[in-house]
């Protein structure tokens, strides 16, 4: 898929950088289905949290969105969704989206995406393209998850497909192609989705991971694993960075696990607290 041929839903275009007191946007550009609402900096950080808004209150069918976020040398930035990304069904056409982060020199980039829903007949194809300087830092989080369907089946969409790839000094160190399409796969079986619903994922990418670090991050969520119904792994990328993927029957429970991943990381790398991100 190409996302030079089609006319744009929703653009959007933010660009961060640092004044030498704290990060701010220099740049801000939004149009049609997508804006986002003035930078709020939350319990008096530095760090400008940017909410990202679909104004149409979903995708439908012919959609097509585009993103793209810098960072620049020594800034900062969180982002995330006003509320779930919902994509309807989409018997005609389907639905792209195409986000592209920018990440320079020792800059930061922190992206909290909630929930993607997939209702019934919905078909989803999304590309992330992120470019890091060797020293730059990413957290990226998404989570899948089955919409209604009329006829109460576990997996009604069609397809969603996403796309990560990942560059660090111009080199991929990651390309990430997951495709869960129930039509094409028995998706609750053996070697997909296990029997569960729901998938989360996160990339971390930061100097000082290394192997050791992964072992600190597994123990501090293995508990989930014990007490819960789901399924983690955690791989190390040929860069310093890492993969979780999480299969679970609840957002919540998801989300619990990414935060506590996101907890630890932004304490003993950032030395500050979690943003509470105040949705309602």
């Amino acid at each position: 898929m190409s996302e030079t041929k089609h006319s744009w839903t929703g653009q959007l275009d933010v660009t961060v950088f640092n004044n030498g007191e704290k990060s701010v946007a220099r740049d801000i550009f939004f149009e049609k289905a997508l804006k986002v609402i003035r930078p709020i900096y939350l319990n008096d950080s530095d760090i400008p949290t940017f909410y990202i808004v679909n104004v149409g209150g979903g995708y439908l069918d012919g959609d097509r969105y585009k993103m793209a976020f810098t960072v620049e040398e020594d800034a900062s930035v969180i982002l995330t969704s006003q509320g779930a990304t919902k994509i309807y069904k989409t018997l005609n056409d389907h639905v792209e989206q195409y986000q592209h982060f920018t990440i320079k020199d020792n800059g930061y980039l922190e992206y909290i995406g909630d929930p993607v829903i997939a209702y019934e007949n919905a078909k989803f194809f999304q590309h992330n393209t992120f470019k890091l300087a060797g020293n730059a830092s990413l957290y990226y989080t998404d989570i899948l998850t089955p919409g209604y369907s009329s006829d109460d089946k576990k997996f009604s969409y069609t397809y969603m497909h996403l796309l990560n790839e990942i560059y660090v000094d111009d080199e991929l160190v990651t390309f990430d192609n997951l495709l869960l399409a129930p039509s094409q796969n028995e998706l609750g079986g053996l070697g997909y989705m296990e029997s569960f619903t729901h998938l989360g994922s996160c990339f971390f990418i930061n100097p000082e991971v290394d192997h050791n670090f992964i072992d600190d991050v597994y123990i501090q969520i293995q508990h989930f694993h014990q007490e819960c119904a789901c399924q983690i792994g955690i791989t190390q990328l040929p860069t310093h960075g890492f993969a979780v993927r999480i299969l679970s029957n609840s957002t919540q429970l998801i989300e619990g696990i990414l935060y506590d991943i996101q907890k630890y990381i932004v304490s003993r790398i950032f030395h500050r607290d979690v943003n509470f991100l105040r949705k309602y």
